[in-house]
């Protein structure tokens, strides 16, 4: 069973909504949206429309299911309509094909069965819950797997050469292994009968007859789906799934896994609702639409204003789709660590000029970050789109474009300023880091200030060889390597890395500090400070 459109008016959350264009090859449907909008409403009018049509029931009441304030002569239940691909059906038909809805409040604790009782079937009018109702099936779907286990034996379909084993596995081992592919580390080991030890048992890591009151709030949360699936699957052939927030305690890792594993257990006939922001299933979904794009559609609940009439069909998954279902999932974390300034710096993998950065300014600007992006032009043009990409998270995150000076005129300087690029003052950050005024503090540092003159000369005798060596006299990175090497010596500084950057790094940024001639300097280059 397969939903071609549905219309909702002056029912719950919807003026007037009308869902349209809905594939019949769509096998797994997105409701996107933060919190508030109008998803689990949507659920709400599907139960309301299954039990009217199928059974000519209803569900809840007008204070729920009405829209408040809305003035209708009908009745809440009647308000709802919904298209089915292929030929109608009757009200006999539907009953055997279903509703299935999971609400986000399904997690249940622990529960100890000691009487086995058959389950009604969860197709039946009374299993439809609505979609603030606590959903709690671990205990019923258990005496459901042992129910169906133990009439295996009795119904005709299974072979009388069938093994304990064999029957035992027919659900269990597809519980087994889907748990398994979601967390390779949690195995069901088996289902205990009543009255004998725990009704379900895991192998975690060295412990043995794990029992499912000790399994984490994620595991058990997964575990639940996964287990409801496996045992409503046997009833909900052609049927409408639905489940809402199916996130709810999971890790953004798992969540996607277990994505993977509820489309593979829902029967191929029937379809799919998930509503959820969370960028695991988010994330999961765009991949899957990327490979089978006639098989999940996205409706976007967002942006929308429910007390005007709104038509709305499927749509593409975009960037800027993907964008705003990031900012809904990341949007609170990204406000706790999101830099309110983000400084492209120029630097290669080991981030050498932005650690330092970090060293010199991380005291005086906590709300600033640097990254370091590549060479002068990497830097200059953001060619890796970091700006971009920090923009999809966080609003409110200014971005500094930093460039080093190296050999540019005046004029070119003045130009990048027009285009917003800040310059260094000087050639490159090692200019900053063995400026003289640092290497004084640093013989300040190791309990040695008479050795301020040696290191002085160390420093004026290498910056001299340069010339001699065909670099630019003012190539101070140039000649980092054999300063450090004589500095080093000098000072009898052990431990102090193999390489100048490793040196510059644990040494020198940490003693350029405000109230220094040479910070005020790199200060006003990259932040303006006294422009």
């Amino acid at each position: 069973m397969r939903i071609k459109s549905a219309h909702l008016h002056n029912f719950r959350r919807f003026t007037d909504l009308r869902v349209q264009d809905l594939a019949e090859t769509a096998r797994l449907i997105v409701l996107a949206g933060p919190n508030g909008v109008g998803k689990s409403s949507f659920f709400d009018g599907l139960i309301t429309w299954y039990r009217r049509t199928a059974w000519n029931a209803v569900q809840g009441s007008a204070q729920y299911n009405a829209k408040v304030g809305a003035v209708d002569a009908s009745e809440y239940y009647d308000r709802v309509s919904v298209e089915l691909h292929g030929p109608s059906r009757a009200p006999s038909e539907l009953k055997q094909a279903g509703v299935y809805f999971r609400s986000a409040y399904r997690h249940e604790v622990d529960f100890n069965i000691k009487n086995l009782a058959q389950q009604p079937s969860p197709t039946e009018r009374g299993e439809l819950r609505r979609a603030v109702d606590a959903d709690q099936s671990v205990s019923e779907n258990y005496q459901r797997l042992l129910w169906q286990t133990f009439s295996a034996v009795y119904d005709e379909d299974t072979p009388d050469s069938s093994t304990k084993l064999e029957i035992r596995e027919r659900l269990t081992g597809k519980l087994r292994e889907a748990l398994l592919r979601v967390f390779p580390e949690l195995t069901l080991g088996r289902v205990g009968g009543l009255g004998r030890g725990h009704s379900f048992e895991f192998t975690k890591g060295t412990a043995a007859g794990f029992p499912y009151v000790n399994l984490s709030a994620g595991e058990k949360a997964v575990f639940d789906l996964l287990l409801d699936a496996v045992v409503k699957a046997e009833y909900y052939q052609d049927a409408i799934w639905c489940i809402d927030e199916p996130e709810v305690h999971i890790g953004t890792k798992a969540q996607g896994l277990l994505l993977r594993e509820l489309l593979a257990l829902v029967p191929s006939q029937s379809q799919l609702f998930l509503a959820s922001h969370s960028i695991g299933f988010m994330s999961e979904a765009v991949q899957l639409a990327s490979t089978t794009p006639e098989e999940v559609a996205f409706l976007d609940f967002g942006e929308h204003n429910f007390d005007d009439s709104v038509v709305m069909a499927p749509v593409t998954p975009t960037r800027e789709f993907w964008k705003k279902a990031l900012r809904v999932a990341l949007e609170d974390i990204a406000l706790l660590v999101a830099p309110s300034t983000l400084v492209l710096c120029e630097g290669g993998a080991d981030e050498f000029d932005a650690k330092c950065y970090r060293t010199i300014f991380g005291q005086a600007y906590p709300d600033v970050d640097f990254v370091s992006v590549g060479n002068s032009d990497d830097a200059q043009n953001d060619k890796v789109g970091l700006t971009s990409a920090l923009q999809t998270i966080t609003e409110g995150t200014s971005v500094i474009r930093l460039r080093d000076r190296d050999l540019a005129t005046d004029l070119e300087v003045a130009e990048w300023d027009s285009q917003g690029v800040r310059t260094l003052g000087r050639r490159h950050i090692e200019s900053y880091l063995y400026d003289q005024e640092v290497l004084d503090a640093l013989c300040e540092e190791l309990g040695k200030p008479e050795m301020k003159e040696t290191v002085a000369g160390i420093r004026n005798t290498r910056m001299g060889e340069l010339a001699a060596r065909s670099k630019d006299a003012d190539d101070v990175k140039a000649a980092s390597g054999l300063m450090f090497t004589d500095i080093r010596r000098a000072l009898g500084i052990s431990g102090a890395g193999t390489k100048a950057p490793a040196f510059a790094q644990r040494y020198l940024a940490p003693l350029i500090r405000s109230g220094m001639n040479v910070y005020d300097e790199l200060e006003s280059s990259i932040f303006g400070v006294g422009d």
